[in-house]
């Protein structure tokens, strides 16, 4: 007999699969992250926010696998060279010159300890912690950096501008632009804070990580990573603890008789007198007691934590670890790692071309530099070059290069500039000038250069 379906069964079945998302369904199995949508802004309190750049900074001054990371992330993203890129050569040796000059400490920064190299690195630094740091232009062409802790709204109404809107300490103008700058110095007692001055938007840098359109303020990309970095360092520290209590020496001497007068003294032991020699009733043993910890399914467990926090910074778990993969999966994992400091570096252009073209304009203006004759000022050209990420394989990297620009893929610059952070025609001078000099000084010199596929193979090419 062949069973028929009742009406409605077919109908009400396909109801059971019609959603399309299934993640938009309730489940209590799961964490429910809430209903409402929001912006970063809106989801946390200035409250919050403080807590997190406490947190963010607590695991860099005492947890040192979250300072290190940090660290390396400065490495390969905050430091740059400038390279002029005007038609005039030799204006240009004079605008790098100037730029260098600029560049110094008591040049660069108000307070008269850091220079331009430091300073990025430093602002690249709050900005992993903080979410975001403030760069003040000042009048005498020097910059003043300000912590996002010290930016937060007014807590009286006489100290906001009448009518305003505050969002985390910035003064919202129109579409939601930031007017300015509420800073605010901090308590020497306590933690408070006290309002000192605001600033005019036109006279700030926000150097931020966004994570949303309508983000006043920049969230830190270690916000995910806090509490997993925070339980393996507790956790460590368990360990730890718990580590030195199973190296304690301990015996378990087994007894087959109840009668307590069988008990010997010279089974009273101290490991203090150095090597020790127990002579056993017949039929009593001893063992040692011993804990096998921390286990290797900790440890993996911990190694896991840690691979996760770290990719909050998208870094592979081969740079913490130089023996977790072999040279083409660490040479994969820099590739990728690279890939990603790209728009981050990006960040800190724009941040160097802006602060640039304001000193440079003020440098014009007051008669520091001098530009040639029929140059205007809209036609200034520079580059902030990143630092270049050296070969793993010179060999085999240089005969790649080579080939690459014989067959027209790449250029002579490009090698240069991302190997050693140069461009190709400062190398071309420099080179000329070491030839002329060895000329003058009557020094013959030569180049070696060598066949990566065979190292017997070496010719001496006369320079």
């Amino acid at each position: 007999m062949i069973a028929e379906a009742k009406p409605g069964f077919i109908d009400r079945l396909r109801g059971m699969f019609s959603v399309a998302y299934e993640a938009s369904e309730p489940n209590h199995k799961r964490r429910d992250p809430g209903r409402r949508i929001r912006s970063s802004d809106d989801a946390t309190t200035e409250g919050q926010r403080r807590q997190l750049i406490n947190n963010a900074s607590d695991l860099n001054r005492n947890f040192s696998v979250a300072a290190w990371a940090i660290r390396k992330h400065l490495d390969y993203v905050s430091s740059f060279t400038l390279q002029a890129r005007t038609p005039n050569p030799e204006f240009n040796r004079q605008l790098e010159s100037f730029v260098a000059s600029w560049s110094k400490p008591k040049r660069f920064d108000v307070g008269k300890r850091h220079g331009l190299r430091r300073f990025i690195r430093m602002a690249e630094a709050r900005r992993v912690m903080d979410g975001d740091v403030f760069l003040v232009k000042q009048r005498t062409g020097q910059l003043q950096a300000i912590e996002a802790d010290r930016v937060r709204t007014p807590d009286h109404k006489d100290d906001m501008a009448k009518g305003a809107e505050y969002a985390h300490g910035i003064r919202l103008g129109r579409g939601g632009t930031m007017a300015g700058v509420s800073v605010h110095k901090r308590s020497i007692q306590g933690s408070g804070y006290t309002f000192e001055k605001e600033i005019r938007a036109a006279n700030v840098c926000q150097l931020a990580y966004w994570d949303g359109f309508d983000s006043k303020r920049g969230i830190s990309p270690l916000s995910a990573a806090i509490n997993d970095f925070q339980d393996v360092r507790e956790v460590r520290d368990y360990a730890k603890a718990k580590a030195k209590i199973t190296q304690l020496f301990a015996l378990a001497i087994t007894r087959e008789s109840d009668d307590t007068e069988a008990i010997s003294d010279d089974y009273s032991v101290d490991f203090g007198k150095g090597p020790i020699k127990l002579d056993l009733d017949p039929g009593d043993g001893v063992d040692f007691l011993e804990s096998k910890h921390p286990s290797t399914e900790f440890q993996a467990f911990l190694q896991t934590c840690l691979m996760a926090a770290m990719k909050s910074l998208d870094m592979p778990w081969s740079f913490y670890d130089e023996s977790f993969t072999n040279f083409f999966g660490s040479r994969a994992a820099l590739g990728h790692y690279l890939t990603s400091c790209k728009s981050k570096r990006d960040d800190l252009v724009e941040l160097l071309d802006d602060i640039t073209s304001w000193r440079l304009a003020l440098a014009i203006g007051n008669g520091e530099l001098i530009l040639p004759a029929g140059m205007a000022f809209g036609n200034l050209s520079w580059e902030w070059v990143p630092a270049g990420v050296p070969w793993w394989d010179p060999l085999k990297d240089i005969k790649a290069s080579v080939m690459a620009i014989e067959a027209g893929l790449t250029t002579r610059s490009r090698v240069v500039k991302e190997v050693y952070g140069e461009e190709w025609t400062d190398t071309i001078d420099k080179l000329a000038g070491e030839q002329t000099y060895a000329e003058t000084a009557g020094v013959s010199l030569s180049v070696t250069k060598g066949d990566a596929d065979d190292a017997n193979d070496i010719n001496t090419v006369e320079a």
